[in-house]
């Protein structure tokens, strides 16, 4: 079997830039990923990221691939299932069967936003039904909209939100919130932010886009329509890092913790993007540390070399 210099897991903006360092350090590379562009491509306008104009996610996946290709980097279309050390190298299982060794692995899984699960969320997903408010917050000019959650996440889109939306509502389902005091606060004293709790969502209704909530009050079991134009679910998200598990050491949230060089807690091991502990979940920041992430392996295989 090939053993290679690195195998990168992950296709999204991390993944994609540690493949191009890698390869342009003559690395032996393989990235393994069912999709190229992750979480990219479920974003239907993009306006923050350097040098791209065209705005769709969908698009800038396909430049993201079409780089790939041109500089010969090996695309391997599987997902991970485990990595298990083995001496000095690392062998990656795949879900259909395949196998890879490597001499070190940047993991960049990434994460994945939870979901409602409520009739119209996929429907009206980047037509009304966004999960990364800094990302689109500029959309929402002058308009009504719903921020779902009761976390920091939650509360740091809404307080955002408010410096560009008529009208916020923030939903939760429950009487507290998990979010910060302060942040709570901050967010109650914007006088657009309408906070509304013990309140569920059963359904997100429009035409072409979204235009209205079906909300239950969960103390009385009333059903009541909420118009709005956009909503933002901020109820967390789900770290992609289960293939790594009993090898690097994680946070109570399961992001892998990686110091300022990408590296884990073992060697040869490292990480990038949202599957790591470092803040701010942004496209451009997930590329930069991929490209450190590729950098530093290169270092880690010049050392073990000399």
């Amino acid at each position: 079997m090939e053993t290679y210099d690195v195998i990168i897991i992950g296709g999204g903006p991390a993944g994609v830039s540690a493949a191009i360092y890698a390869k342009r350090k003559l690395l032996r590379t393989v990235l393994i990923s069912k999709e190229i562009g992750g979480q990219v491509l479920l974003t239907s306008n993009i306006e923050n990221y350097p040098g791209f104009v065209e705005k769709s996610g969908i698009r800038l996946g396909e430049y993201f691939e079409q780089q790939l290709k041109e500089l010969g980097v090996e695309i391997v279309e599987d997902m991970v299932r485990e990595v298990r050390k083995e001496g000095n190298s690392f062998r990656a299982i795949c879900e259909e069967g395949r196998e890879f060794l490597g001499k070190s692995v940047i993991a960049t899984g990434g994460s994945s936003h939870k979901k409602l699960n409520v009739p119209g969320e996929g429907e009206f997903f980047g037509r009304g039904v966004y999960v990364c408010a800094t990302c689109d917050a500029p959309l929402t000019k002058n308009k009504t909209v719903a921020v779902v959650g009761g976390g920091n996440a939650a509360f740091q889109s809404a307080d955002l939100l408010a410096r560009y939306a008529a009208k916020v509502y923030l939903i939760h389902h429950r009487g507290e919130f998990r979010a910060d005091g302060l942040l709570v606060n901050r967010v109650k004293g914007h006088g657009n932010v309408e906070v509304m709790t013990n309140v569920a969502v059963r359904e997100i209704r429009g035409k072409d886009r979204v235009d209205s909530l079906l909300l239950e009050n969960l103390e009385s079991r009333r059903l009541f329509e909420l118009p709005v134009q956009k909503v933002f679910i901020e109820i967390g998200r789900e770290v992609k890092a289960d293939y790594l598990k009993g090898l690097v050491l994680t946070n109570q949230h399961g992001q892998v913790i990686v110091d300022r060089l990408q590296r884990t807690s073992c060697g040869g091991i490292f990480a990038a993007g949202e599957i790591t502990d470092l803040p701010y979940g942004q496209a451009i920041i997930s590329a930069g540390q991929g490209a450190v992430a590729a950098l530093a392996v290169f270092d880690y295989l010049s050392e073990k070399k000399s």
